[in-house]
């Protein structure tokens, strides 16, 4: 069967047989030995009794061995069992069947009397050399005078109770296996319908996904595992489409982005070939042309680099370098645009074990990335704060601001790609949102950890860590 039902069915229905097979086979046997040893045991303390009966006999006198005989007849019936009296030759010269004669004389395998007349007690189950037409148990006892074995006495007794008991035992449970099986059957196929709806439900909305529909949710109400992949899917789905509304909102920022410096660098460039521009004003122009072409350059280095860091092919090239040093080099860099918002940097940097290993151009890519965030969105007369801390082989790099806060549920989208943090947070509204996945592509690669903690209390903060050689 290709089908889940199919499979579930008999899997169930194999394990309810092979342990009811199992069963049968423990408690048939348990059943049979049980009986068996009880019966050994009843007719053992029959033997016992001979014995006594024998010993007396034996000493009143050869007068009384008919009175002996008449008493094992009466056993005979008592036991339902056939008794012999063997002597040492192997013939059969009392048997508890008084008005049958037949067996009298009738003389054993020495191997069957042998044994006893050792003075062992021997058991048998079956029909003793096919003397008898069905089962029998037979105990064979040795009967000891003065310490010497005088006559084998031979007990066999049918067990066809037994084989009954036992057969009651078969039928039974085999009732029970059938009645097993068909409430078995009746909760699969509940269960597997239940399932199957379940993930016929998700299977379906699988397709609406592929097929570019992200809006499509599971109404969950299970809470095993098919309710924690329904979750899952539907936090997938929520992703997706996040990541869609993304896309959509980053080509079109792309677009006007890109279409912005083109337009004003062909209106320069027009301007100043036709004359409309004059002469004395031309180099302004050219250099805010110049200013908008690095502006496009570096969207497009943006993007290249995104592609190539997803595609895996950029190999880390880790060296030992102060992180200190690289962190008060990337914030001379942004010197005008501090001065411009008269923002106040303070350097709380660890004096000693600074050295870290990694990859030095793309951690500088990172710490830029960093800074110009907070300067960014820092609020004019506000204050950025960089601290390095050595813990336990590891330097805590982190870099704040004041301002404007990050808001709480949207912290959780900042590493996405295209993702712009609120426009609100500052005036500057440059870049396509890739700083940050970036960030944390790179940090992702280094195998590192960094977090950012957002509050009116202390500002917003990111921290990321670095490993010493």
């Amino acid at each position: 069967m290709k089908s889940l039902f199919g499979k579930m069915y008999l899997i169930y229905i194999a394990v309810i047989i092979i342990s009811f097979i199992a069963i049968i086979f423990i408690i048939s046997s348990t059943f049979e030995e049980y009986f068996m040893n009880q019966k050994e045991k009843e007719l053992i303390e029959q033997c016992k009794k001979i014995q006594e009966q024998y010993s007396l006999v034996y000493e009143r006198g050869p007068m009384y061995i008919s009175e002996l005989k008449q008493e094992m007849g009466a056993l005979d019936k008592y036991l339902n069992a056939r008794i012999w009296w063997v002597n040492r030759f192997g013939e059969i010269y009392v048997d508890s069947e008084l008005d049958d004669a037949s067996w009298i004389g009738e003389k054993l395998g020495r191997e069957d009397i042998e044994e006893v007349f050792k003075g062992h007690i021997i058991k048998r189950k079956g029909r003793f050399r096919n003397y008898f037409d069905s089962q029998v148990l037979t105990i064979g006892y040795p009967i000891i005078v003065e310490d010497k074995v005088a006559i084998a006495l031979f007990i066999h007794a049918p067990i066809p109770e037994i084989e009954r008991t036992v057969s009651d035992v078969y039928r039974i449970t085999m009732t029970a296996l059938s009645f097993s099986v068909l409430i078995t059957s009746i909760g699969v196929i509940l269960l597997a319908r239940n399932i199957k709806r379940d993930i016929k439900n998700l299977n379906e909305a699988v397709k609406f996904i592929s097929k570019g529909n992200f809006e499509k949710r599971l109404i969950n109400t299970r809470k095993d595992e098919l309710g924690q992949l329904a979750e899952n899917f539907n936090f997938m789905a929520e992703a997706l489409n996040k990541q869609e509304e993304l896309r959509k909102n980053f080509i079109s920022n792309l677009s006007h982005d890109i279409r912005s410096p083109l337009t004003s660098i062909k209106g320069f460039l027009q301007g100043i070939l036709d004359g409309t521009i004059p002469r004395e004003k031309q180099h302004k122009y050219l250099k805010i042309a110049l200013s908008e072409s690095d502006r496009l350059t570096k969207m497009t280095n943006d993007i290249l680099d995104i592609s190539k860091m997803e595609s895996k092919t950029a190999c880390l090239s880790k060296t030992e370098f102060s992180i200190n040093h690289l962190l008060v080099n990337e914030i001379d860099k942004f010197e005008t645009r501090l001065l411009e918002k008269n923002i106040d940097v303070e350097l709380k940097l660890s004096g000693e074990n600074d050295f870290v290993y990694a990859d030095k151009e793309q951690i500088t890519r990172l710490v830029y990335n960093l800074i110009d965030n907070a300067v960014k969105f820092v609020d004019d007369n506000g204050k950025i704060e960089v601290t390095t801390t050595y813990k336990k082989g590891k330097i805590y790099i982190s870099i704040g601001n004041s301002g404007e806060i990050i808001p709480q549920e949207e912290i959780r989208y900042i590493w996405d790609r295209f993702h712009k943090i609120d426009k609100s947070r500052g005036e500057d509204k440059r870049g396509c949102g890739l700083g940050l996945f970036i960030v944390k592509t790179i940090i992702n690669n280094h195998e590192e950890d960094i977090e950012v903690k957002s509050s009116r209390h202390y500002g917003t903060v990111f921290t990321f860590t670095l490993s010493k050689k």
